[in-house]
């Protein structure tokens, strides 16, 4: 009467516990993942701590700033770099131009740009990239006897 004892426990822990390791052996998990991407657009002039502004000095002997190049890094498509001053057009001696050249980018430049107090866009169709350029400013003066000093502060700014 013992012996079948000493067959019937294996046979039950085999019978019983074989479902519970075919079903553990054969477990899958699924996951999903997502991920998200946010959009953004940086510039920032070079030599300038990060910073998307300048001072830049106009007079007789010439043009003054802390920066000539302009680097950007964006993930949006059809963006586009402008540019500003603080003084109001009105209030200048000179007549402030700067355009980008030395382009790396995928974007095209607008060639001599005037700058005022209202954005001015000095390079167009910026997309997904890591791009920059080197800034030249020309300027000239808007009367011939004496002209003053001009003090701008020059901001650049990607957008759509």
């Amino acid at each position: 009467m013992r012996s079948w004892r000493l067959y019937v426990l294996p046979l039950c822990v085999f019978l019983f516990g074989l479902p519970i390791y075919v079903l553990a052996a054969s477990a899958t998990a699924t996951q999903i993942i997502t991920i998200r991407v946010e959009p953004f657009a940086v510039i920032s002039l070079v030599d300038t701590g990060g910073k998307n502004s300048a001072w830049l000095v106009v007079d007789s002997t010439g043009i003054t700033t802390v920066s000539q190049e302009l680097e950007w890094t964006t993930n949006l498509e059809g963006m586009r770099v402008a540019v500003q001053s603080n003084l109001v057009a009105d209030e200048q001696d000179y007549i402030l131009r700067v355009r980008a050249v030395n382009l790396k980018s995928k974007g095209t430049s607008k060639g001599w740009v005037i700058i005022n107090e209202e954005p001015s866009d000095i390079i167009a169709g910026v997309t997904r990239e890591v791009g920059g350029c080197s800034l030249q400013y020309e300027a000239l003066p808007k009367i011939i006897e004496n002209p003053g000093r001009d003090e701008h502060i020059i901001t650049y700014t990607i957008t759509e």
